[in-house]
């Protein structure tokens, strides 16, 4: 949705229809309250997305949403057909909320399937990884100050990872099965969208998700009980550890399915490939979480031939395209995105790599004191520093 505030939807349904499947589970949310991340590429989103408000006939309760839903976070990030699952009825609702001394953290939806996404990624192998499990989570300030983007000033990185009973979480989290995700910052809130191999298979036990202060999993966050295969929160931490349980349909729990899992997994492990893929994507994420406009040149120099100037189109589009060192790419990004901007400070539109640090290319895009934009591309200043060396 495209659409300013006094434009929200406002539909009153009559009682022969029926209601949204996301207001039924809502509703349903609240009665039970009162009874007891492939292509190795990081975009930063520039569409908008509104919050949907409804009021139901005669109804006099009006149901509202303090956050987007999952299907609005999916349409956010231009995936429609992920939007059309996280409106099935099968979809988790859950709109479920933590709080710590500067954070809450709420666990909004969950769905999970085969081809559910408009952008089904690949693995090493080329195979389609078309059976995932996709959790929307929102973060928040406590005290009401807007979240920073990825690559502002005051940025804080968290770890969101899908864990499995009995497993160990140390070993079995979104950096060693695989999770990717993609983010944005609407209204303050930070939405984040993460995908993994869909653990469904897993629902006879338990299935967490874990919001955690850092880009690791951190073992002082969390208590795993061998015994018991259980884990829980560390109440004396310092810091964010939200523990959310994900209740999967226990029906679709298939033990065979799940072991075949873990061995092909393990094997994976142990292939060299594998472990350096791991050890290069935690490295760019320690070295991106550093940079923001404030001290980008601190850490990566401009490549002055990639420096363009761009104008929107009558949609409001701005649109670029770059060629360096054999890589190429295009993107754009809308006149949304530039609300915010400072003229003269470049923001960040994503980076992109294939091996490590030592390819990695940043996108930025500045605003000019006229109409135009300018992008430009960064490479990391180490790599720079190491090539002059030589």
């Amino acid at each position: 949705m495209k659409r300013n505030m006094d434009e929200l939807l406002k539909q009153s349904l009559t009682p022969a229809q029926s209601p949204d499947p996301w207001l039924n589970q809502h509703i349903l949310c609240q009665a039970k309250e009162m009874e007891t991340m492939t292509k190795k590429t990081k975009r930063i989103p520039a569409a908008a997305a509104g919050i949907c408000i409804l009021l139901l006939g005669s109804v006099t309760a009006l149901a509202a949403w303090e956050h987007l839903n999952p299907a609005q976070v999916a349409e956010h990030l231009e995936d429609t057909e992920l939007a059309e699952a996280f409106q099935r009825e099968d979809a988790l609702y859950l709109d479920e909320t933590q709080a710590f001394s500067d954070y809450k953290v709420t666990l909004l939806g969950a769905a999970a399937g085969k081809d559910l996404s408009s952008f089904l990624a690949e693995d090493d192998q080329g195979k389609t990884l078309d059976d995932m499990l996709y959790t929307v989570v929102a973060i928040e300030k406590t005290d009401g100050t807007p979240m920073p983007a990825a690559g502002d000033a005051g940025y804080e990185p968290f770890f969101v990872s899908s864990y499995i009973s009995g497993l160990n979480p140390a070993q079995y989290n979104a950096m060693t099965m695989g999770g990717v995700y993609q983010e944005f910052v609407q209204e303050g809130i930070l939405y984040r969208l993460f995908e993994i191999s869909n653990l469904e298979i897993f629902a006879d036990r338990t299935v967490y998700v874990g919001v955690s202060t850092g880009t690791f999993y951190d073992s002082e966050a969390y208590s795993y009980d061998e015994a018991s295969g259980l884990l829980s929160r560390n109440e004396s931490y310092d810091g964010v550890n939200a523990l959310f349980t994900l209740p999967l349909d226990t029906a679709k729990a298939d033990a065979e399915a799940a072991n075949a899992f873990l061995e092909n997994l393990e094997a994976s492990w142990h292939s060299s490939d594998s472990v350096t893929e791991i050890e290069e994507d935690a490295e760019i994420t320690q070295w991106y979480a550093k940079v923001s406009t404030g001290n980008l040149t601190d850490y990566a120099q401009l490549v002055e031939s990639t420096v363009q100037e761009c104008t929107a189109d009558e949609d409001g589009v701005y649109a670029y395209s770059w060629e360096y060192e054999g890589a190429s790419g295009s993107g754009t990004f809308t006149e949304e995105f530039l609300n915010d901007a400072v003229p003269g400070e470049p923001m960040m539109l994503g980076y992109s790599y294939s091996d490590g640090l030592e390819d990695l290319v940043l996108e930025t895009c500045t605003r000019n004191e006229d109409s135009s934009v300018t992008f430009a591309l960064y490479t990391p200043l180490l790599v720079i520093l190491e090539t002059s060396a030589e």
